[in-house]
């Protein structure tokens, strides 16, 4: 029979009215995210514009230069030296530094030869196998 007392609504008005919470604010976790993402863009685009052997140059240009290197960093793919060679003309009566290499400009030029030679052509190597991948002689 309280039915029939209730409005005509559906609701009762014994019940009190239902509270809705606030929803939490997005703003913080949002500014978070948008940080993250940021630092992870320029992650990116640091590891794609910068050439990859900058950084291992870097470490290896602490090193003196007298002491020999050996074991893995030794190899010639690491190590690259770059020897700046300067020209300087005399002037009559002047005598070059000791230790340098004096080239005489009479001397004929030294003259590179780049020959060309074809590989040999390959034959072909044709394996036949079954659809389960066994090799078929």
């Amino acid at each position: 029979m309280a039915d029939m007392d209730a409005k005509p609504g559906g609701r009762d008005p014994s019940v009190a009215p239902r509270v809705v919470k606030a929803k939490p604010d997005p703003r913080p976790m949002r500014l978070a995210l948008g940080a993250g993402g940021l630092a992870a863009f320029s992650a990116i685009l640091a590891a794609i514009v910068i050439p990859p052997g900058s950084f291992a140059g870097s470490a290896q240009s602490t090193q003196p230069t007298n002491q020999s290197v050996t074991g893995p960093a030794a190899s010639p793919s690491t190590i690259q030296v770059q020897h700046q060679i300067r020209y300087i003309q005399l002037q009559p009566g002047q005598t070059a530094p000791p230790g340098a290499k004096v080239i005489d400009p009479a001397a004929p030029k030294p003259i590179t030869v780049v020959t060309t030679v074809p590989a040999p052509a390959a034959k072909p190597v044709i394996i036949k196998t079954t659809q389960s991948g066994t090799v078929v002689k």
